[in-house]
């Protein structure tokens, strides 16, 4: 395993990933930023002195143009140009992911990317619908190209307002919070590193995307590495192993597409130098089903569809040399209606003693066993309960680190 970790840095000449976020469909939502600048900064974990962006119109049904792209250590000033295939404006494809250009551009841990994506006037239709609802600081400005200096103001009423779409205005209120907080087109910094290191990228759903255990992570890999190695985050919240929202067009896909569907993509194309993955998907396969009128109960799973779709990744991950790590799947009764519940957690419990006792993975760390309640077993333990029964709350979060041993995952 360490000859391939040894082949993996010196095969990638010391890229690696310093920050990612997995892509989903947002065409749910009035957002339409052609014709303006928007401006981000991206939070950076190693250190390097060239960097490019991965970029993607994963969910897009039309192609779209970005006019221009540019970077800086610094946020109203010295931007320098990113350029495609030489190019200052291109187009994205549908369902395109693009690497920009190498630049020479130093980054330290610690430090912001600021990043600055100017789209021309285009029509309705051709307008970024791939991203996700966290933001990173974006700033809007009112018009034109901006992509050099703060020449002009932002604009501060736009917001990236739900729609009378059944499926929106049902969870608006819950996501309130992330008006004007949407990340469109930018999908991932690849630094390159003086020393070798390598990427480990978290796999799942909101129990991922939430960051209350990859965060900590990521700092305790920070220190263990001294900022060789870098954790990315590709959860989506609401994401299933096994299916999509079947009645969503693909710009709409809210969850995001299924993880079997979009892991060799948000895993292995966005990212470089993937030595790990750790995957905590499955909780979605078994609750949803029967809670809403979006999952009908004929949705949930049989043991042997739900194995089928784990040992798809397992196969994947080694097909590019990549360790997988499985977490157990942790308990959900009580966060939404009692849909043949009993029958889902015998379900649970069957899978987790699979995963447990898995030969296919490099390792299994058994979330279950540590945010289980430890008399009833079925239920949140109410010492890592966000308050919701499903999702772990910070304290949880750092509780699961107790399984991961960083040196071996660095190793």
């Amino acid at each position: 395993m360490n000859k391939m970790r040894q082949d993996m840095s010196s095969s990638h000449c010391n890229w690696l990933t310093t920050w990612s976020q997995s892509q989903k469909g947002l065409g749910l939502f009035p957002i339409n930023d052609n014709g303006h600048t928007v401006a981000y900064q991206i939070p950076i974990q190693n250190s390097g002195d060239r960097i490019r962006l991965s970029l993607g119109n994963y969910y897009g049904e039309s192609a779209f143009e970005v006019a221009a792209i540019t970077v800086s250590d610094k946020a109203d000033r010295d931007f320098k140009q990113v350029t495609v295939g030489g190019e200052r404006s291109f187009v994205l494809e549908i369902n395109q992911t693009r690497k920009t250009d190498e630049l020479e551009f130093a980054v330290t841990p610690g430090s912001k990317l600021y990043v600055r994506i100017y789209y021309p006037e285009q029509s309705e239709d051709k307008r970024a619908v791939s991203g996700s609802i966290f933001g990173l600081d974006p700033k809007r400005f009112e018009s034109g190209d901006c992509s050099q200096d703060n020449t002009l103001s932002i604009d501060k009423t736009y917001v990236d307002e739900f729609v009378a779409d059944p499926y929106a205005v049902k969870f608006s209120q819950e996501f309130d919070q992330f008006k004007q907080r949407y990340t469109l087109t930018i999908q991932g910094v690849d630094v390159r590193t003086k020393d070798a290191g390598h990427t480990i990228v978290a796999f799942g759903d909101s129990i991922t995307e939430q960051n209350h255990w990859v965060g900590p992570l990521q700092e305790q890999i920070a220190r263990t590495s001294n900022h060789r190695s870098s954790v990315v985050n590709a959860g989506i919240s609401g994401n299933r192993l096994l299916k999509q929202i079947a009645n969503l067009p693909r710009r709409a896909q809210y969850f995001g597409l299924s993880g079997v569907d979009r892991f060799e993509h948000d895993v292995f194309e966005v990212n470089t130098n993937v030595s790990t993955v750790i995957v905590s998907l499955g909780v979605n396969d078994i609750h949803q089903p029967g809670t809403d009128d979006f999952f009908s109960i004929d949705e949930l799973p049989t043991f042997k569809e739900m194995v089928d779709g784990f040992e798809k990744l397992i196969s994947i991950a080694h097909q590019h040399n990549s360790r997988i790590i499985l977490a157990t799947i942790s308990p959900f009764i009580g966060y939404a209606k009692d849909a043949k519940n009993s029958e889902k957690e015998l379900l649970r419990q069957a899978l987790n003693e699979w995963i447990r006792h898995n030969s296919l993975i490099d390792d299994c760390y058994d979330f279950d066993n540590i945010l289980a309640d430890t008399e009833t077993k079925s239920r949140l333990n109410e010492i890592y309960d966000s308050g919701d029964k499903l999702h772990p709350s910070a304290t949880g979060g750092k509780a699961l680190l107790h399984l991961i041993d960083s040196h071996e995952l660095i190793a």
